[in-house]
């Protein structure tokens, strides 16, 4: 079908490839070659009389007429697909789709495994990609490249991106800061005082090159707090590090007790005052109600029930809420 010389099938095409920013990543992402991504990409471009996307260093950007389009094209194919495809259509042991999640390295090491073991069984053809927690993954989120994303709503207040949009979310878990420091580390005790632990070496966990963890947040209105001698990307990289030195380290319980299997590392309560991390599952509204989403936010809830249970964790973060009967909150606004 053709609206003013504009083939309607290049709309999918197009969405793909402004989610994206990538050419083969968009040929991917709706199961088309590369070189039949690029040839969409020669129309499209010669039908807006604009690049779309231009080279910009090693990276391709959109233009300002391609980010005019980002919400109209997204909103018209979710229309679509709401006219087409009702609660019954969707079947995930038949169904191929692609769903992205960014995520903090505690959700991606607690739900990627379960979740993908899950995915082999129940629907072989819908794949998943785990992404880290960066300064640009809100973007991602309202932009398309990502469907979910699992954090924290302090970080999302905290966000410029979010100042008068709205998110539709849902509670998965709760855990809790603890300090982590080696087991056999001779300056700290069963217990830990506040000006103990600013004499001790520290090690922060920071996500992206401007992501503040809620931690360090904490830590910088103490007039006093240990200096900080390295700063990793990830938990794993923070516990390792702590395990083999006297360093210590905040995060959460969860990771710090399963590192421990392998690690010789132990738990001490924190000599401060630190908030839950009540984790939830954040989206688009634009997918409240397209079915294949929603199955596939049920999925991670209900494998996240399966994961805490038997950890000391908190369900949901609000009371239990059963697997698969799970609040949702549309409108959501940072």
């Amino acid at each position: 079908m053709h609206l003013q010389g504009l083939d309607l099938n290049l709309l999918i095409a197009l969405d793909a490839l402004l989610s994206e920013h990538n050419v083969t990543r968009a040929a991917e992402r709706v199961h088309i070659s590369q070189p039949g991504m690029s040839a969409a990409l020669q129309k499209l471009r010669w039908h807006f009389k604009d690049e779309l996307l231009e080279r910009i260093g090693r990276k391709l950007e959109l233009t300002p007429r391609a980010r005019t389009l980002v919400d109209p094209v997204r909103d018209i194919l979710h229309r679509v697909r709401t006219l087409t495809a009702g609660e019954e259509g969707f079947d995930p042991s038949t169904a191929e789709r692609l769903f992205r999640i960014g995520g903090s390295s505690l959700c991606s090491e607690l739900l990627a495994l379960p979740l993908a073991r899950k995915l082999m069984e129940e629907a072989p053809g819908i794949r998943f990609q785990f992404d880290d927690l960066l300064s640009d993954t809100l973007t991602r989120l309202f932009e398309g490249g990502l469907d979910c994303t699992i954090t924290v709503t302090q970080m999302l207040t905290l966000d410029p991106v979010c100042i008068d949009k709205s998110l539709s979310e849902r509670p998965l878990f709760t855990d809790r800061l603890v300090v982590a420091v080696a087991k056999d580390n001779p300056h700290v005790g069963e217990t830990l005082g506040y000006e103990q632990f600013c004499t001790l070496p520290y090690v922060e966990t920071r996500f992206g090159s401007t992501s503040t963890s809620i931690a360090e947040q904490i830590l910088r209105r103490q007039t006093r707090r240990p200096v900080t001698h390295f700063w990793f990307p990830s938990f794993h990289q923070t516990l390792n590090a702590v395990a083999q030195t006297d360093m210590v380290a905040i995060a959460p319980s969860l990771l710090v007790k399963r590192y421990a299997e392998t690690l010789p590392l132990r738990i001490v309560e924190p000599p401060l005052e630190l908030p839950p991390l009540p984790e939830r599952l954040f989206w688009h509204p634009r997918n409240d109600f397209d079915p294949g989403h929603r199955w596939f936010r049920d999925l991670v809830s209900r494998v996240t029930a399966e994961v805490v249970q038997g950890n000391d964790l908190a369900l949901g973060g609000a009371g239990d809420l059963p697997p698969g009967i799970v609040e949702e909150t549309a409108g959501f606004t940072a």
